[in-house]
C-alpha cells in the first residue's frame, strides 16, 4: 500500500527462464517499480523468446555468473533445475543481489545450512517460492475454517492438474533441443 515514486525502481535479473520462470517473471513486472534488466538460460529458444517478448536490447546470456555481475541488477528469480538451487543462491547473495529463488531451496537438505548462512551475511532478502501455499484461496479457506463456517474438518484433500498419475511435472522437450541450442555441459 505504500505510494511508488519513479525513484523505487527494483531491477530484476532471471536466471532459468523456462516454465516456473516465465510465470515468477510475469508476476514480478505486474508489481509497480519492477523492471526485467536481464535472462538467463542455456537453452538458446528461451533466450530468442525472451528478446521477442522484451526487445533485442534486453541483455541475456547462458552465463548465470555474468548476469550476476551487472550493476544493474538488484534481484534475481532463480528457476533453473533445483540441483543449481543452492549453488547459484549462495552466488546470487554473494554478489550483492536480493534472492527470490523456486521451491525446493536446496537439492539437499544439507545444503540448506549454508544458504541460510550466506543470506544472513549478505544482509539481502532471500524468499524461497511458495505460491500456492500463501494464496488467497487458502487464506479464505483458513478464515471460513476459524469461524465455525466449514464445521467440522475430519480431512483435506487437494488435488493440482499435473500431467501424470504420479503427480510429477512433465515438460516436452523443445523439438529443435540439441547440443547446440542447449548448453549441456553447463
Amino acid at each position: 500500500e505504500r505510494k511508488i515514486s519513479s525513484n523505487d525502481k527494483i531491477r530484476i535479473g532471471v536466471i532459468g527462464y523456462g516454465v516456473q520462470g516465465h510465470f515468477d517473471l510475469g508476476t514480478a513486472l505486474k508489481v509497480p517499480g519492477v523492471e526485467l534488466a536481464g535472462i538467463c538460460d542455456l537453452y538458446t529458444g528461451r533466450i530468442e523468446n525472451a528478446k521477442e517478448k522484451f526487445g533485442n536490447e534486453l541483455y541475456t546470456t547462458r552465463n548465470y555468473k555474468e548476469l550476476l555481475e551487472r550493476k544493474d541488477i538488484d534481484a534475481v528469480i532463480i528457476a533453473t533445475t533445483d540441483c543449481w538451487h543452492s549453488r547459484i543462491t549462495k552466488d546470487a547473495l554473494a554478489a550483492g543481489k536480493h534472492v527470490y529463488v523456486e521451491k525446493p531451496m536446496v537439492y539437499k537438505i544439507d545444503q540448506g545450512y549454508d544458504v541460510i548462512t550466506a543470506s544472513k551475511k549478505s544482509g539481502k532478502v532471500l524468499q524461497v517460492g511458495s505460491q500456492r501455499v500463501s494464496s488467497i484461496g487458502y487464506a479464505k479457506a483458513k478464515e471460513l475454517l476459524a469461524a465455525g463456517e466449514i464445521g467440522k474438518l475430519n480431512m483435506v484433500n487437494a488435488v493440482y492438474d499435473r500431467q501424470s498419475s504420479i503427480g510429477a511435472w512433465e515438460y516436452t522437450i523443445p523439438k529443435d533441443a540439441s547440443a547446440e541450442t542447449t548448453d549441456w555441459n553447463k
